[in-house]
């Protein structure tokens, strides 16, 4: 979900959405594009990277925290055999973020971003109930979820809707994440009440399989995601018209 917050940021300002009260043109730091330029993705991609660094700092006037941490108040994650809760939560190193690609489709009205960062940490609160493996996992604490050399994919669809005589774009429900990496570290205190000798043997394992434990929170982790992306981006760039995105 880290990945997509920023990545929604860049293309909800870039792309614009259906009009809340606010600016009503793009923040200095970025430049239209023209929707006939036939290098278009290369002009989306150029100012994409060039907004990047103010993004990461926040903008109140287009409702954009700060990623200096970003912080979440609670996620929620529910595998069915697995469920976690983490509150309080800091992501760092979102600053660090790379855009690698950014393709826009004016006429399916289609969006996708492909970028990485060398290092991801999570850090916040939490309670956990359940299993992984065949291993039983309880307890409440801090967590760190290190995460190296991430790379996200993230499409989404867009229709324009009129308003005020001006057309906004307004995210569709078939926006999509993926991602990749190299290594993922979990960091669980107070596992099993402070028992120190089941919590090592159990971060032995996860931290081995992490692979099959990052598996196993793939369809929770999406969801959370979609519903993130789709509350940000329109929240957050409903005041910018179409016309003043693509000239």
């Amino acid at each position: 979900m880290w990945a997509t917050l920023i990545t929604v940021s860049i293309f909800g300002l870039i792309v614009g959405n259906d009009g809340a009260a606010g600016p009503k043109h793009l923040p200095s730091y970025i430049t239209a594009c023209k929707k006939n330029d036939p290098e278009l993705n290369k002009c989306c991609l150029e100012q994409a990277r060039k907004a990047l660094p103010h993004i990461v700092d926040g903008d109140k006037k287009y409702g954009i925290p700060s990623f200096k941490p970003m912080k979440l108040e609670k996620v929620a994650v529910n595998s069915g055999n697995l469920k976690i809760d983490l509150t309080d939560i800091e992501l760092w190193g979102l600053p660090d973020a790379d855009i690698q690609d950014l393709q826009v489709d004016l006429k399916k009205q289609t969006v996708k971003m492909v970028f990485k960062c060398p290092q991801i940490v999570i850090l916040g609160k939490y309670v956990m109930d359940g299993k992984i493996l065949v291993l039983p996992l309880n307890g409440a604490g801090d967590a760190n979820v290190t995460i190296d050399n991430p790379v996200f994919t993230y499409t989404a669809d867009y229709t324009l809707v009129p308003k005020d005589g001006k057309d906004y774009v307004q995210l569709g429900d078939k926006s999509q994440l993926s991602y990749d990496m190299t290594r993922v570290y979990f960091k669980f205190t107070n596992l099993f009440n402070g028992n120190e000798q089941l919590s090592k043997s159990t971060h032995d394992v996860l931290n081995t399989e992490w692979k099959t434990f990052v598996g196993d929170l793939n369809p929770a982790v999406h969801a959370t995601v979609s519903t993130i992306a789709t509350t940000i981006i329109n929240g957050i760039v409903s005041r910018i018209p179409y016309e003043s995105i693509f000239v």
